[in-house]
């Protein structure tokens, strides 16, 4: 109901709504809890301390508030350290999947979350407002290191669908006053429209900006190829959600003429890697312990136990991002040891409409979290441009035809009207000759 109401109001009247769901993430997230974690974030003089100590309790809570990982974690009489984590089975996607009922910790103020993922496999699970204000507080923390502060004049750019389809202005934004944040929409910034970006950003200037890589990129482009000089000066910018390429990342400075900073997480609550005010990016061992597992030369599988994650734990918990190193780790490398290169993430393959142009595997995968749980897999296989081939694994029980509704509603968002959309169900989606399972697969000829 209330999305009917937004889809049909002024956007006069749509900025309200949004502003009234600002209110209500001020409440949710600037807890009690986000103070004293930014308190002891800009206190910590020894961070490999804090994660000890951090490691330590986390373990001891899960294992007494957590049916499932009672069972699973050993007990021990001593301190619970990082080398003790080899002694844990490692869990992965359909750890959580299949056991989430019991694996939670809490039963009370549970905040459900979703996310597709860039492998495609929707997965729901839980936290809570102490898990989401620390790690929002971690956020802040990050941004404060490079002069970017809570409150300041923010450009956001996300999954959230802001702008109904059947609107005629040109203007791809909402204002969320409570937060003091232009939210722009990641599914109209291509074409012409970006023009009406820029004239926007000029107008609003803002102190920072935030969100999906591969728009902020575009955006860029779009200035340096017409040779716009903007009439603001960001004080840093800071991608997500994609990876950022070093081609990116200087085109994306070129335009702001700002510093970039990259960093990573996940919606589930992986620990935090971002990079420092010396463009070098770092583990950030308060957040949580990274293990790492060797793929070839210096690529490693990240293997992860994130400390705001005491709702949903992740303990050893396989992610399927993978990182380069600057220099290779030892058998017994220890948390000081891992220096970091590059962030990989996953495969990044573009698919193309002809009406919005590129379409990421980030927007391709909150169009899986619209349509909900009942995709156990997807896969999007483009052969030619006005045609997306749709390969799903359902649960049992699924209504195809109304499950087919909801997805196609989502995708045409993202590619507009003339593409046409082929469903297929597979007991499991086919892998690759080297065994991974592909999201994206775009066949036309670049």
């Amino acid at each position: 109901m209330l999305e009917y109401i937004y889809n049909h109001s002024p956007i006069w009247f749509q900025n309200l709504m949004v502003s009234v769901k600002g209110k209500q993430f001020i409440k949710q997230r600037y807890t009690k809890a986000y103070y004293e974690e930014l308190e002891v974030l800009r206190n910590a003089d020894d961070k490999f301390a804090l994660q000890q100590e951090r490691l330590n309790d986390f373990y001891n809570y899960v294992r007494n508030n957590s049916q499932y990982f009672k069972e699973v974690l050993p007990e021990f009489d001593k301190e619970f350290t990082v080398e003790d984590l080899k002694k844990i089975p490692i869990m992965d996607k359909e750890t959580i999947r299949k056991n989430i009922d019991t694996m939670v910790t809490r039963k009370e103020k549970l905040i459900p979350m979703q996310t597709g993922g860039s492998t495609g496999k929707s997965l729901e699970y839980y936290t809570h407002p102490i898990d989401m204000s620390r790690k929002i507080a971690y956020l802040d923390y990050f941004k404060e290191q490079h002069g970017v502060y809570k409150g300041m004049r923010r450009v956001s750019v996300g999954g959230k669908i802001l702008i109904p389809n059947n609107q005629k202005k040109k203007v791809f934004w909402r204002f969320n006053k409570p937060l003091n944040q232009l939210m722009i929409s990641a599914y109209h910034a291509d074409g012409e429209n970006l023009k009406y970006y820029v004239e926007k950003l000029n107008k609003f200037k803002p102190e920072t900006l935030d969100g999906y890589t591969t728009v902020l990129h575009r955006i860029a482009q779009y200035i340096n190829s017409n040779e716009i000089r903007l009439r603001f000066k960001p004080i840093a910018i800071f991608p997500t959600a994609e990876a950022l390429t070093d081609e990116m990342k200087s085109d994306i400075e070129r335009a702001f003429n700002c510093p970039v900073r990259n960093q990573y997480a996940s919606s589930e609550g992986a620990p935090f890697i971002t990079e420092n005010t010396h463009g070098e990016l770092e583990i950030n061992p308060e957040t949580g312990v990274f293990e790492l597992e060797h793929i070839k030369d210096n690529i490693y599988e990240l293997v992860v136990t994130g400390f705001y994650t005491t709702t949903t734990p992740l303990i050893r918990y396989k992610i399927g991002d993978s990182i380069e190193l600057s220099e290779p780790l030892d058998v017994n490398y220890n948390q000081k040891d891992i220096k970091i290169k590059r962030i990989i993430g996953r495969n990044n393959d573009f698919l193309n409409s002809n009406e919005r142009g590129i379409v990421t595997n980030v927007n391709m995968s909150t169009a899986v979290r619209a349509a909900g749980t009942k995709i156990i897999q997807s896969q999007f296989i483009q052969n030619k441009l006005n045609e997306i081939i749709v390969n799903l694994v359902v649960e049992e029980e699924t209504n195809r035809k109304d499950l087919e509704k909801v997805l196609t509603e989502q995708l045409k968002i993202r590619f507009g009207n003339t593409t046409k959309f082929k469903y297929y169900y597979f007991d499991e989606i086919p892998k690759t000759a080297g065994g991974k399972t592909r999201f994206t697969i775009n066949n036309i000829e670049k």
